[in-house]
């Protein structure tokens, strides 16, 4: 009888033309090994990959079909021994996926990220050490994302500027040893009229795409800067608004950039020097320290004063029945996207989940 009065209540609201709830679209929290805590997430083709905080220190786990691999973690220095997730960058390959990560630990007296770089060995992920004055030293700044493009590993950073300020920066390696190529005199160096400021990266293909923002008279606008061939290619992002910054960057089929024009979430898509400004957009505040994820494909996930949304760039917005808090990662695995959100913008504050929710 409840259940009869239950729909006809449902009948009568919609034929009075009150409005419905919305259709909220479910997720199932992801069980991890215990005593880890998801930090970073990374897709490789039909897995996941997971950087995991445990016991004080890092962990990668790989998740596939609901089942969890713990992958050996063989640290060099007890800096990387208890470091931080700060990067995660994952593909398929044929033994399992290949994956690079950035670690990192504040120490000594000045008290700088110590920086660690960890790529796949034969067994397992293991840290590559490195001579102190690779990522420190004077002039030293920071390592902002890895990356795996078709031609090679890549580590982009900042360090400091021949002309002015600090400079995008590029590592590459010969399979152990990272080494720093100048900036200086290439389209990523800072001068007294343009000053550069890398966010993230992402690689599609052989093409690396570098997000940030350039301040020219002081004012910051939205850039990328593509990187092919081991030339970069700087590309302004068009509908910036008084003031704009593009903070974070993911490539599928085309790549989508996530930032901030005049206080609100922007939205961008395209690829070489062709981009555009994504329009309807939810109305989002993002503030200084926020870091919007980019979007997968047409599917953008946020927050909103600590609700979890899911919007379809093409139209429609759902709320997300699980995840709360603030998105700090997604992914998407075959028909499954994945939703890595916690407490604060912190993604390091060992307080996040990992959800799940097909769409498919």
């Amino acid at each position: 009888m409840r259940m009869i009065l239950a729909v006809l209540a449902v009948l009568l609201l919609a034929s009075c033309g009150v409005a419905q709830p919305p259709e909220r679209t479910r997720f199932t929290q992801v069980e991890l090994p215990p005593g880890t805590v998801p930090v970073r997430i990374a897709a490789a083709g039909d897995e996941l990959v997971v950087a995991v905080s445990e016991d004080g220190g890092p962990g990668i786990v790989r998740h596939r079909d609901g089942r969890n691999t713990e992958v050996p973690l063989t640290p060099a220095t007890g800096y990387g021994a208890e470091a931080l997730w700060y990067s995660l960058a994952a593909r398929p390959a044929t033994s399992g996926p290949e994956i690079l990560a950035v670690g990192g630990r504040r120490g000594g007296a000045h008290g700088n990220v110590r920086w660690s770089v960890w790529r796949t060995t034969g067994t397992g992920v293991a840290e590559q050490p490195q001579p102190f004055s690779t990522f420190g030293g004077l002039g030293a700044g920071d390592l902002v994302d890895a990356v795996l493009p078709d031609t090679g590993p890549l580590l982009v950073g900042t360090w400091q500027s021949h002309s002015a300020g600090t400079d995008p920066s590029v590592w590459t390696t010969d399979g152990t040893t990272w080494t720093r190529r100048s900036s200086t005199g290439t389209p990523l160096e800072s001068t007294g009229a343009a000053l550069n400021y890398p966010m993230a990266a992402a690689s599609r293909g052989a093409e690396v795409v570098i997000a940030g923002w350039q301040v020219v008279k002081g004012v910051p606008r939205p850039v990328v800067w593509t990187l092919r061939d081991g030339t970069a290619t700087p590309v302004p992002l068009p509908g910036n608004g008084r003031i704009g910054t593009a903070i974070t960057v993911s490539c599928e089929k085309t790549c989508s950039v996530a930032g901030r024009v005049d206080g609100r979430l922007a939205v961008w898509q395209g690829g070489g020097d062709t981009w555009r400004r994504v329009p309807g957009v939810p109305e989002v505040p993002v503030g200084d320290r926020d870091r919007p994820p980019p979007p997968l494909g047409d599917t953008l996930v946020y927050s909103d004063r600590g609700t979890v949304r899911i919007a379809t760039l093409s139209g429609g917005t759902r709320d997300a029945a699980g995840p709360t808090g603030v998105v700090t990662g997604v992914a998407r695995v075959g028909d499954s996207i994945y939703v890595l959100a916690g407490p604060g913008n912190d993604s390091q504050d060992n307080n996040q989940t990992l959800w799940r929710a097909g769409t498919g």
